[in-house]
């Protein structure tokens, strides 16, 4: 598959850093027992970075 614009590598890293915060968004919650505002800025950064991949898959 090629690559010329851009999309596939703009895929792979946002799937990359989706991966990432929700390990760390995991382990959070695995080391407090009332949700935080660390945790209520994990959830919109993912939230925000799954709505940038569903942009680019529709593309």
């Amino acid at each position: 598959m090629e690559d010329e614009d851009g999309i596939v590598t703009e895929r792979n890293v946002l799937l990359g850093e989706i991966r990432s915060d929700l390990e760390r968004l995991s382990n959070t919650m695995d080391d407090t027992q009332t949700i935080t505002d660390e945790i209520r800025s994990t959830i919109a950064m993912l939230g925000d970075k799954l709505d940038a991949l569903s942009d680019l898959m529709r593309r």
